[in-house]
């Protein structure tokens, strides 16, 4: 594929996720109301009252939505097409039945607004940012001659040796291994690019913190990216622990998990104590098409969690330097792409994309510190080619309590690592009532046994069935105990980790399992999801006929 093919491609793919998001958000919008409420589609609202000139606080109705932190929503009396009050809010946290929701609005509309109203899934048109970004990259040299000829696999990839070998053995007189060594050695030293495969637990923001130390001592600036703020956040939190001189640009409410030695500001041209060599600034792709950092050039691109990065939105940050660092998992969870794009699957990913194409400059780090040996030794057969390994402290440590459980000895007896067990309840879809009640039982029990609440979590494909799990663990424990608790979706866990984990399929009825089959049994769910725990591993879900099933389950068993 030549420099024009992969901008029309790329062009087409950013025009194909537009029309496919607005088809998909037409079609929920264009449901009769009463079925949305049941289905979750559609929050009811019982009052909205303004607390400050950009935020309002929202107390919901008694059904339960799919709705939560990060969403974006527009409200409205009835018809989200034709009786919209307020557009592209975005709900920025929920607590005890209400939202702190971010928007612009009409003081009048709020003031004078009558209730019950409700909240569907709104979107916002980016087109325009990709644009500007392939345009910025078709007309520059930088990105006709580097930044195109890397996505396409034309342009010969390498690293100065030398500053390799002097910089992979001042990483291992840092304490890293020879894998995360050899990452650091191929980041600081990579003429144009490098690519570092992270599984779960082997300090990928280690080495990024590293990294970025190293590149700064020798002058140079750079922006580390992600998709989301949370990612972010947690390696700026990594890298200032270093004495980099780093900083987030942002919204204020951007800084959620952000240490409060990294300052925040609105603007780089705000941080006026900025070196003039040598610093980081952490913040979105978005940013740099934007008045935040639209001005500021890099030397390098840091890109956390790149697997989860589309190539536009990547290319936006890579009009901005010439030299860039990808750190995935390509096995982990991919992009969210709802078009069925003419890009092959691989492609979807910056970093899928460009760790097949320049194996010279890539690297896989290989021992995993998180999970004990019992439980990596499955993920790194199935995903890793057998290259995962425990090593530290955790490699051959057990669930250890303090006490004998009086029930439950089975599931959290030290020796059985991973437990299996059936799902309760049937034809249970998005939530089982039942399902939740089991798990809350075994929490407690752990707990009385002395494992602090903070050690355990729960993960769950459904939104619908995390909240009554929430809801169940917040009746049973007080809501402080509970929330100690991590409940969340895989995509929410990703990056985390806890002593024990229970996964919680939640669906029994087989032809609904059937429907969902392929995102129900992603391999790159399925990783994410039994890579969290350290040292126990509970999996409650259905014991599926192989009839229809046989290729899907046949990883599980």
């Amino acid at each position: 594929m030549n420099i024009k093919e992969t901008l029309d491609a790329l062009r087409a793919f950013v025009q194909e996720e537009y029309q496919a998001g607005f088809d998909q958000l037409a079609d929920i919008w264009g449901k009769p109301l009463s079925n949305k409420l049941k289905t979750g589609e559609t929050q009811e609202i019982q009052s909205i009252k303004i607390e400050s000139s950009k935020y309002l606080l929202v107390a919901l109705g008694a059904n339960e939505s799919r709705f939560r932190e990060g969403d974006m929503i527009c409200l409205h009396y009835g018809d989200a097409i034709t009786e919209p009050f307020v557009r592209q809010a975005m709900i920025e946290a929920e607590n005890d039945g209400e939202w702190l929701v971010r928007a612009e609005y009409d003081k009048s509309a709020i003031s004078s607004i009558k209730t019950p109203c409700y909240a569907d899934k709104d979107e916002m048109d980016l087109r325009a940012f990709f644009e500007k970004a392939l345009d910025d990259i078709a007309k520059s040299p930088n990105g006709r001659n580097i930044v195109l000829p890397l996505l396409n696999g034309s342009l010969e990839t390498d690293f100065v040796y030398e500053d390799y070998d002097e910089i992979a053995d001042l990483a291992e007189a840092e304490g890293l291994n020879e894998h995360q060594a050899d990452a650091v050695g191929k980041g600081v030293a990579a003429k144009y690019m490098a690519c570092i495969q992270g599984p779960p637990g082997t300090g990928k923001t280690k080495v990024i913190s590293l990294i970025a130390k190293l590149l700064v001592e020798e002058g140079q600036s750079v922006l580390l990216t992600s998709h989301t703020h949370m990612a972010i956040n947690n390696a700026l939190n990594k890298i200032i622990e270093n004495d980099v001189p780093t900083i987030k640009v942002g919204t204020a409410s951007s800084n959620k998990g952000l240490k409060g030695s990294v300052q925040l500001f609105a603007h780089g041209d705000d941080w006026k104590e900025r070196p003039d060599n040598g610093y980081v600034i952490g913040a979105t792709p978005f940013a740099t098409c934007s008045s935040r950092l639209e001005n500021f050039e890099f030397d390098t691109v840091i890109f956390d969690e790149a697997s989860q990065i589309t190539v536009p939105l990547a290319v936006m940050a890579m009009r901005k330097a010439k030299r860039f660092v990808f750190v995935g998992d390509h096995k982990q969870l991919p992009p969210v792409v709802v078009s069925k794009s003419i890009l092959d699957k691989e492609s979807y990913s910056v970093f899928s994309r460009l760790i097949l194409n320049h194996k010279k400059v890539s690297v896989i780090l290989k021992q995993t510190y998180r999970m004990n040996t019992s439980l990596s030794d499955w993920p790194s057969q199935q995903y890793y080619n057998g290259d995962l390994v425990s090593v530290g402290k955790n490699s051959h440590r057990l669930l250890d309590l303090e006490r004998s459980p009086a029930r439950y000895k089975t599931v959290l007896e030290k020796n059985n690592p991973f437990v299996f067990i059936k799902s309760p309840g049937t034809n249970a879809r998005t939530k089982n009532e039942k399902e939740a009640l089991l798990i809350v039982d075994i929490i407690q029990t752990a707990i009385d046994t002395g494992m602090p609440p903070n050690s355990i979590g729960v993960v769950t494909p459904y939104r619908n069935h995390g909240k009554v799990i929430r809801s169940e663990l917040t009746t049973a424990l007080g809501l402080f105990t509970a929330k100690e608790i991590v409940t969340d979706t895989v995509e929410r866990m990703q990056g985390q980790e806890r002593e024990m984990v229970i996964i919680s399929l939640c669906s029994t009825d087989e032809q609904f399992i059937q429907a969902v089959a392929n995102f129900f049994f992603q391999p790159e769910r399925l990783n994410v999801a039994i890579t969290r725990p350290m040292t126990k591993l509970v999996l409650i879900g259905p014991e599926l006929s192989k009839r229809g099933f046989n290729s899907l389950v046949q990883p599980l068993v």
